[in-house]
């Protein structure tokens, strides 16, 4: 049965509009006919993303580790967890976070990034997720990572355990966990919204906010970036990993590559891809400039979507109805879309005045 809970009432779904845009949904409620306005679909695919989250990353976990990301392929040696931590290596290279920096990383998964940016770059990490699962198991695997630190000599990185992560967290753990060591760094995870992250965090500021894979998710992408702009210090970087659509008009595309983006949308749960000179236009809008010039590793992350999966999740995404369903579909579309040149997977670096 599907985990997305549907609005009273019946819906019917026009066909897929030949302009790459969403299908309208008319919703009927007794014998008035009446639309969902932009907000209501903004707020229900918010909630659908945050359902699939908080359902799907103990998979994850089990599946990709603790990076729930695209990995950078550089070598053909190179293994998925390698790959994914080229991906964070790169992003922070790009930003040039060091030792105090303070990091905001929007959208965090479990937190394998904010732990590895506290613990081998001494970076203070406040990261954000909307889904409460995903606060559950970052704080938990923070938890156990420093509690192992603390009482070994060794710099190796403690391996999760998937199989022992409990459904709840001691509710003190909004605040930060410091790791061991001089100049070691520190991090907390807060269940907030991208939406609230300005409101929320008005009395902070960073010195880089980090976004990995989220901006795409996003209806509203010019308040992320008017957020970014707000909660960054004078001279601070924004960096961005994302997947971007290469036609500048999809009206315009043929219709294989129609086909494709309304694949992304419709599996990967999200509106209709950006393009970098979008991005370029609303980080120019919010006051940022660029750092440093767009980096396309779309040939380095491709093989990502090879990764195997083993039986148990696909039993688990065929019994949890139909947005694990379409993930693994997007999968295969994602792939194709990268192959085809439809989309690319891009790196970006702006700068607060």
């Amino acid at each position: 049965m599907s985990e997305v809970n549907e609005p009273v009432g019946t819906q019917v779904a026009a066909p897929e509009a030949s302009n790459g845009k969403h299908p309208v949904v008319a919703v009927k409620t007794g014998s008035v006919e009446t639309k969902p306005s932009p907000g209501d679909d903004t707020e229900r695919l918010k909630k659908r993303i945050q359902r699939h989250y908080d359902v799907t990353s103990d998979q994850f976990l089990k599946v990709w580790g603790e990076h729930i990301h695209h990995g950078y392929f550089k070598t053909p040696e190179d293994s998925n967890d390698q790959a994914q931590l080229n991906q964070v290596i790169q992003l922070a290279e790009s930003s040039g976070v060091k030792a105090g920096s303070r990091v905001l990383d929007v959208g965090c998964g479990i937190g394998g990034t904010a732990r590895y940016l506290a613990r081998e770059r001494g970076c203070k990490v406040t990261a954000i997720t909307n889904s409460q699962r995903q606060v559950e198991i970052a704080r938990e695997l923070t938890a156990k990572e420093v509690a192992t630190l603390k009482t070994t000599t060794t710099t190796t990185t403690p391996s999760a355990e998937p199989a022992a992560l409990s459904t709840s967290i001691n509710s003190s753990t909004d605040d930060f966990q410091q790791y061991p060591g001089e100049n070691a760094g520190a991090v907390r995870v807060l269940h907030l919204d991208v939406a609230q992250m300005r409101e929320s965090l008005a009395l902070e500021k960073f010195d880089v906010v980090w976004i990995s894979e989220v901006v795409f998710h996003l209806h509203d992408r010019q308040l992320f970036f008017d957020s970014a702009f707000s909660v960054l210090e004078s001279g601070g970087c924004l960096v961005i990993a994302d997947i971007f659509r290469t036609a500048a008009d999809p009206a315009k595309a043929s219709k294989a590559v129609q086909k494709e983006l309304a694949s992304i949308r419709r599996n990967h749960l999200c509106p209709e891809l950006g393009t970098v000179d979008e991005y370029n236009a609303m980080a120019s809008q919010a006051g940022f400039r660029p750092r440093a010039e767009a980096l396309d590793i779309t040939k380095g992350v491709t093989k990502t979507w090879e990764v195997p999966l083993p039986l148990e999740s696909l039993l688990f995404i065929i019994f949890r109805g139909r947005d694990t369903i379409g993930y693994w579909r997007g999968m295969r579309s994602m792939k194709r879309a990268y192959a085809h040149g439809t989309a690319a997977y891009v790196v970006l670096c702006y700068e607060k005045p």
